[in-house]
């Protein structure tokens, strides 16, 4: 006999850290109550890269086989929750800096639709002892009235990169001379301040380059480089010549709460 399988819902989550634009830090599994539910009326979990997704083993219409399962189950909804494979998530991601929390999601709670899906809103609870990094309820009855015939009924999640600013602390080991020292980036939007002469915590001189009220978003990977450009003066004119093609992007494990409660990423480099 064969089974067929229906796919009740799919759950699609991005996040714009990473290239991939997939949440690739997440663990996803069932709440026990739905695993229940899974075991006892031959639902089937498919997790994927970029979310997962719900198959019922029925031939009956997802509206007659949720209905019953509510009925004789006393439950409403289908529940799960992601765990992050990185501490760094909580830095990385558009969330209240400096605070563990979970970042919840309801079918009741609904933003935008598009032809790529149903966007959920966020909420975020602080929790100074969370485990899960995020939390997903899909209800019986809104898998029921926003199914379309024919088509896969998919709820969209989507994190956002944390936007910091950006300071580089470029220290010199070697014995070159430099005149003019700038960061500059084809990005016009992305503008970085005048060289300020500082001292570290260790002792060593730095040259400190800060975005300033320009706000970047973190990546994985460069996605605007930065080049630290010198400055020569000669007899014909000044010229420009790259130092470092390609600065290296800031660790999102390397936040600073400035004076202002501007949050900063910071990067150290050596020439």
């Amino acid at each position: 006999m064969n089974t067929t399988y229906t796919s009740m819902f799919r759950v699609h989550i991005t996040h714009s850290y990473y290239a991939s634009n997939v949440c690739e830090c997440f663990k996803y599994e069932a709440h026990p109550q739905t695993q229940a539910l899974m075991q006892k009326y031959g639902i089937v979990l498919h997790i994927m890269n970029s979310g997962f997704e719900l198959f019922a083993a029925t031939n009956q219409t997802i509206e007659t086989f949720l209905t019953y399962i509510s009925q004789v189950s006393n439950q409403t909804s289908f529940d799960f929750w992601a765990t992050t494979t990185t501490q760094n998530f909580y830095n990385f991601t558009k969330v209240p800096y400096n605070m563990l929390g979970t970042l919840t999601y309801s079918s009741a709670n609904i933003g935008n639709e598009s032809s790529d899906g149903i966007f959920l809103l966020e909420n975020f609870e602080a929790n100074s002892s969370a485990e899960k990094a995020m939390t997903v309820s899909i209800q019986f009855q809104d898998v029921i009235s926003l199914q379309k015939e024919n088509q896969i009924l998919q709820f969209n999640i989507q994190l956002e990169a944390r936007s910091t600013q950006w300071n580089y602390f470029i220290i010199q080991n070697s014995d070159q001379s430099y005149q003019e020292l700038s960061i500059q980036s084809k990005d016009r939007s992305i503008h970085f301040s005048k060289p300020q002469q500082t001292t570290l915590q260790n002792g060593q001189k730095a040259v400190c380059f800060s975005s300033e009220e320009t706000k970047i978003p973190l990546h994985d990977t460069i996605i605007n480089p930065l080049d630290l450009i010198n400055t020569k003066k000669t007899a014909s004119g000044k010229r420009n010549e790259i130092i470092i093609k390609g600065l290296p992007i800031p660790n999102p494990e390397n936040l600073q709460i400035q004076n202002d409660h501007t949050i900063a990423s910071v990067a150290y480099v050596y020439i």
